[in-house]
Order: structure tokens, then C-alpha cells, then sequence
């Protein structure tokens, strides 16, 4: 999913987006430069947050789902090919809405390796552009 792509759509409606990983420290400053992402990256090697959101792992869900064998196709289609993995490769991630006073407001846990949800449905969660009070203040 290439959120950071409509991070002024984001932005619009108030709010800001933070992408996490797994992967080493290291990592997350190479993963922006090297994905030209300007949002803010930060990075989990404990897995606490992906446990704290009840996010899928395991080799069923990364690897061995049929799933998994469609989304690599249509990423394949889309020309998008899968780089070295840095982080727990069994790992699923997911989205997050939540607000300024820490509801949430959309909650999306990938059930397979290339699962997303449409990026429609996160920004209806985020409701209409210059809406106040919506997620983080922009850096």
C-alpha cells in the first residue's frame, strides 16, 4: 500500500501519518531514502506494537495462504517487486486511524502477506479535509 502517496490528502484532513515497522533501527532511515518517503518512520524490533494491535504472524499468514500467491500476482501486475526483507518476515501489519483524544477510528489488520485495505476507507476515517482534531499535528 503506498499511503505516503496521499499524504496531503492526509494532511487535509488534519492529520498525520506514521508509518512502523520491525526492522532494526537502522533501517527505517534507509527504508525512506530508499522509498523516497517523506512521512515519519519509525521502527518495533520488539513487535509490541503489532501485539498491542493483535496483528496477525506467522508463516500461515505470510507465506503459505493462497492469499498470499494472489496479492503477490496483482503486485507483480502492478510492477512491484519485493526487495530484501529487513525485519520479522512473518509479521503482518496493518492500519490505524486514531484521534486526537485516542479513539480509533478505523482499524485494519492485514489477514495475509499484501493484504490492504482501500485507501478510500482510511481517508473516510479521517473524515472530511480541514477537519480539526483528527490524528497528530503535522511536523
Amino acid at each position: 500500500m503506498q499511503l505516503h502517496r496521499v499524504r496531503d490528502e492526509i494532511h487535509a484532513r488534519g492529520a498525520e501519518l506514521f508509518i512502523i515497522g520491525n526492522g532494526a533501527p537502522n533501517f527505517a532511515q534507509a527504508f525512506r531514502e530508499d522509498f523516497g518517503i517523506a512521512t515519519p518512520v519509525y521502527t518495533d524490533p520488539s513487535l509490541a506494537t503489532y501485539r498491542l494491535l493483535d496483528f496477525k504472524r506467522g508463516v500461515t499468514y505470510a507465506l503459505l495462504s493462497l492469499k498470499v500467491w494472489a496479492n503477490a500476482a496483482r503486485a507483480l501486475s502492478g510492477g512491484f517487486r519485493q526487495g530484501r526483507v529487513q525485519g520479522d518476515v512473518w509479521q503482518l501489519g496493518g492500519v490505524l486511524v486514531v484521534r486526537a483524544d485516542g479513539t480509533v477510528a478505523y482499524r485494519y489488520a492485514s489477514a495475509a502477506a499484501g493484504d490492504h485495505p482501500p485507501v478510500a476507507d482510511i481517508l473516510r476515517a479521517l473524515g472530511p479535509a480541514d477537519v480539526a482534531g483528527l490524528g497528530a499535528p503535522r511536523p
